[in-house]
């Protein structure tokens, strides 16, 4: 018993104070552990609050700190300009942590992992009733994360939009997204010109598949990229409120589907879109279909009619895009000629064609660079000449 108390309280004075130090110093590290995910949360919801147009709120934020992570849960952000009540960006868990798998690689960086982010945006008469938003909002979450970003995934992500007040009430999403983004700042050291991947699947109006993959640069200010994009098995029946409200006129039936490349290189772009649309019917004519409504009607299902292949049923066209991202050049004469050449030669498929790299911008630039010094030469000349 003696032993006992002499451990709990030793007689020897140093012993004593060693040991009450010892003591203070464990309550002190369990208090910070405590106090520091409420100094954090109040710290970044007030630095995101100052971002004018937004308002953050969070429901929780817990720390890990065995696994090095940060946890943001109900976190929402509404824009304060206008009437909308529902925010226009939901998360349910937002996991930030050590990338473990870049450690062995030699990096110390971090991920991103997002559960059910929604986003949502609003049409509307008035601005009041219009939420469109941008990403300002982000930097301050950024500039809480000690580490450079190497791993962003979304899981069961959803984007909503949304039109209240139009004739009739428009509806549209893009569900069960998943995105991931890998190798973003190359820790693995890849000897490629786009050493990050990416891959987003999601389902388009409750049946359709949107499939993104590529690879891509975003060390570069402006990031290079070479990606793949395909939309398939819509339903255009789906988009009947939508192409109502903004269009005048509706669909009987029909599925769209797409295919598109685009790469980029040094703000330099290349690629295409290839929209198709299968077995489309236009017009509907109702008792209540007013005169106008249905001519346009008629006249919109007699050019889907004209310009569809007979043989397959079906409409498309390839609009081929070129030049500087900020100024793309966009094909109207040669996305014209493709439409009939869908209808009457042969129908496009809802497929790449795998005609678009990297490698194509770069032969262009490099083609147009020693144009550009072989007339320098003779330009040089009539110079000196003068």
């Amino acid at each position: 018993m003696n032993q006992l108390k002499e451990t709990i309280y030793p007689s020897n004075p140093k012993k004593r104070r060693r040991r009450t130090i010892l003591f203070v110093f464990i309550l002190l590290i369990i208090g910070v552990r405590i106090w520091l995910p409420f100094f954090l949360k109040d710290k970044l919801v007030a630095a995101v609050n100052e971002v004018e147009g937004y308002e953050c709120t969070l429901g929780d934020l817990d720390l890990s700190i065995f696994r090095g992570a940060m946890v943001l849960q109900e976190f929402e952000i509404k824009i304060t300009e206008n009437a909308v009540t529902k925010p226009f960006v939901y998360c349910k868990n937002a996991d930030i942590s050590v990338e473990w798998r870049a450690i062995f690689h030699g990096s110390i960086v971090s991920e991103i992992i997002l559960d059910q982010l929604e986003l949502y945006f609003a049409d509307g008469k008035t601005e009041e009733e219009e939420q469109t938003g941008d990403a300002s909002w982000v930097e301050p979450i950024i500039d809480f994360i000690p580490l450079k970003i190497n791993r962003f995934v979304i899981n069961k992500g959803q984007i909503e939009f949304e039109n209240m007040v139009s004739e009739p009430p428009v509806n549209l999403k893009l569900t069960e997204i998943q995105l991931a983004v890998e190798n973003l700042t190359n820790s693995t050291d890849e000897e490629k010109a786009l050493p990050s991947h990416l891959k987003l699947t999601s389902k388009v109006l409750n049946n359709g598949n949107l499939h993104v993959e590529g690879d891509l640069n975003i060390l570069k200010d402006l990031p290079d990229m070479d990606l793949n994009i395909d939309i398939k098995k819509v339903d255009l029946l789906e988009l009947n409120a939508f192409t109502m409200a903004y269009a005048n006129f509706d669909f009987e039936r029909g599925e769209f589907a797409l295919a598109s490349e685009f790469a980029m290189l040094d703000g330099e772009a290349k690629g295409y879109v290839k929209p198709i649309l299968n077995e489309v019917k236009v017009l509907n004519f109702k008792d209540d279909t007013p005169v106008l409504n249905g001519f346009w009607q008629a006249f919109v299902g007699l050019t889907f009619n004209i310009t569809k292949n007979l043989k397959k049923d079906r409409t498309g066209t390839k609009i081929p895009i070129s030049g500087k991202i900020d100024d793309p050049n966009i094909e109207i004469g040669a996305t014209i000629v493709n439409i009939f050449r869908n209808a009457f030669i042969k129908a496009y498929e809802a497929e790449v064609d795998n005609t678009i790299s990297l490698k194509d911008i770069a032969k262009e630039q490099d083609d147009r660079t020693f144009w550009e010094k072989f007339k320098g030469l003779f330009t040089n000349d009539d110079k000196e000449d003068n």
